[in-house]
């Protein structure tokens, strides 16, 4: 069955295992902090929201290295159902047999659930999403207590879930009352009046610091990207190769922490149809200073459709060591018409 090669802290783990089932019963606080049981005036219980999964059908031609797993066309009369802009896979323990959990956030600031179910056998395939149902939890802001709006990335850091947000640009870790205290603000982000440059993918490198880039803040005819450790309040700056036409949207770490892979998209107008890509760059070349040159593995075009907005992918082990597991999601930007789309691919990096 697969795996992750990192994820939450085992306190931190459970807490969101507990959410996804529909109650939160302790928290664990970051990891040089002692684990705090959380009293029952603090305790959330999440929304169910009962979902339609329409499987997708399969693409016709793929490269070698590629495999269809399966894909749902996620839709439900629940308006929050949507915007969905960031994905962790397998981060926590699934409560589903053959299941694995997912955690995803949306542009309106709340965390969906759910256990995506899965066929192990040698025909790796996707079932479909345990009970058609997800779970979902209003994020707030810890400084106004208002909704925690416009996340638009996610990753496990520092045995926490950090998460990257645009309108009032931060990155910031979410606590286990779902609440997102900030961590020092880039500078470049402080005072950024453009709603939506800011940071759109993070990523967890394999020494443990923070990876993010941005959409739309240009630095030396690419896209600024940072990396940050835990503790500093400077966030190094790299150059990321930009063709003026793709940004990312989403990333995450093969699991041999050889690839950093991310989702890219072409946006142009409402009247041009949306591309959408993966590319990878080699780990070992994210270091400050650099200039980061990806490379494009997959067209996501012929698989998702020019309707598809590809905003977050996360990457998780399979128990042969050569393939990895690609989930992919789209952001409908709540239009009713148009489903949520989950994809996964089996990758076989080479």
């Amino acid at each position: 069955m697969g795996q992750r090669r990192s994820g939450l802290a085992v306190g931190f783990a459970v807490v969101v295992a507990a959410l996804c089932l529909g109650v939160l019963a302790g928290f664990a606080t970051p990891a040089h902090s002692q684990t705090q049981p959380q009293t029952q005036s603090q305790t959330q219980v999440g929304e169910t929201i009962r979902v339609i999964a329409t499987p997708l059908p399969a693409p016709t031609d793929l490269p070698p290295a590629f495999s269809w797993v399966g894909g749902l066309a996620l839709s439900a009369e629940n308006p929050r159902l949507g915007g969905v802009s960031g994905l962790g896979v397998g981060l926590v323990p699934s409560g589903v047999e053959r299941g694995v959990r997912l955690l995803a956030v949306t542009d309106n600031g709340d965390l969906l659930t759910g256990d995506l179910v899965l066929d192990w056998t040698d025909e790796l395939r996707l079932e479909g999403l345990a009970g058609n149902s997800l779970q979902l939890y209003p994020i707030r802001d810890q400084q106004t207590d208002l909704p925690a709006r416009q996340a638009e990335s996610l990753t496990a850091w520092q045995g926490q879930l950090a998460l990257g947000f645009e309108l009032r640009h931060r990155v910031g870790l979410m606590d286990g009352e779902a609440r997102v205290i900030d961590l020092p603000i880039p500078i470049a982000l402080r005072d950024l009046r453009r709603n939506n440059a800011g940071v759109e993918a993070l990523a967890t490198l394999p020494d443990g610091r923070l990876f993010a880039v941005a959409e739309g803040v240009q630095r030396e005819g690419g896209l600024r990207a940072w990396v940050h450790e835990a503790g500093d309040e400077d966030w190094p700056v790299l150059v990321y190769k930009w063709d003026g036409e793709f940004a990312p949207t989403g990333a995450d770490v093969s699991p041999d922490g050889r690839w950093l892979v991310l989702s890219e998209r072409r946006f142009i107008s409402m009247r041009e149809p949306l591309r959408n890509r993966l590319v990878r760059v080699p780990v070992s070349a994210v270091e400050p200073g650099a200039r980061l040159d990806p490379e494009v593995i997959l067209d996501l075009d012929p698989i998702l459709g020019a309707i598809a907005n590809v905003e977050s992918v996360s990457l998780m082990a399979t128990e042969e060591p050569s393939s990895v597991l690609i989930f992919l999601t789209t952001d409908n930007n709540f239009i009713g018409l148009l489903p949520t789309m989950l994809a996964v691919l089996l990758w076989r990096p080479g």
